[in-house]
């Protein structure tokens, strides 16, 4: 077996890159941003973390953060919430 340059970190990161992408398109697919779209995506991308050896308290405290930098209830109507939050 014949492993790839830069060896199985390198997997680890693509798979966390695709698994993050894939959540994130998950979430522009939607027809409206809500808390329920919200925590679909961070529940994704903290599995995707969490499988990627990150700990979890760093992974709880992200999604903490972006939780309370993307405050759904109290973003302006018309507000671009998907670029909100591909932002944070």
């Amino acid at each position: 077996r014949s492993d790839p340059p830069g060896g199985p970190a390198k997997m680890v990161l693509a798979q966390l890159g695709g698994s993050i992408s894939r959540a994130l398109a998950q979430m522009s697919n939607a027809t409206v941003i809500d808390e329920k779209v919200l925590g679909e995506c961070l529940n994704e991308i903290s599995r995707a973390l969490l499988q990627s050896d990150v700990q979890f308290k760093m992974v709880r405290d992200m999604q903490t953060n972006i939780r309370k930098i993307v405050n759904l209830e109290t973003l302006a109507a018309g507000t671009n919430k998907r670029r909100i939050i591909q932002q944070v």
